[in-house]
């Protein structure tokens, strides 16, 4: 005599992937959308990557002193305007252009790097993958050229 399965079993599990794929299926269009700025964690994230990196900057050895006699409130208010704008977020940067900005302050490359170096530090810190990480430092890297003066 022939064995005979039992179909609930596959049919059960025909119906349980049928779900799981509409749900990967509907949940990536919105995936696709996403801005940057969501993937840095909206409003929140911003703040904590930019209070993190404005922490790690003001004891860095290799650029503190440039940060001595700065408003780090103001700062950090600018600073997380700008992410939140470039990324694709709601905000709107009101302060001045980078090379307005940082004139007469004799940037070099190295200070610049230092600075870059935290901030992924801070991202990292926070959670933020590589990938997006490296989606917002290529939205930032092009200010170098108004930032480095020397």
């Amino acid at each position: 005599m022939p064995r005979r399965f039992d179909r609930r079993p596959i049919s059960t599990a025909c119906v349980v992937l049928l779900i799981a794929a509409l749900a990967i299926r509907t949940a990536s269009p919105a995936a696709a959308q996403a801005t940057l700025y969501d993937r840095l964690g909206g409003q929140a994230g911003v703040s904590n990557i930019v209070d993190r990196m404005i922490a790690l900057v003001t004891t860095d050895d290799r650029i503190k002193a440039d940060f001595d006699n700065i408003n780090l409130d103001r700062l950090k208010s600018r600073i997380k305007d700008q992410i939140c704008q470039i990324s694709g977020g709601p905000c709107t940067y009101k302060g001045k252009p980078m090379d307005k900005a940082h004139a007469g302050l004799d940037l070099t490359q190295a200070k610049f790097n230092a600075l870059a170096e935290d901030l992924q530090t801070a991202m990292g810190e926070n959670g933020v993958p590589y990938w997006t990480q490296n989606r917002l430092m290529a939205l930032l890297a092009p200010m170098q050229r108004d930032i480095v003066t020397r």
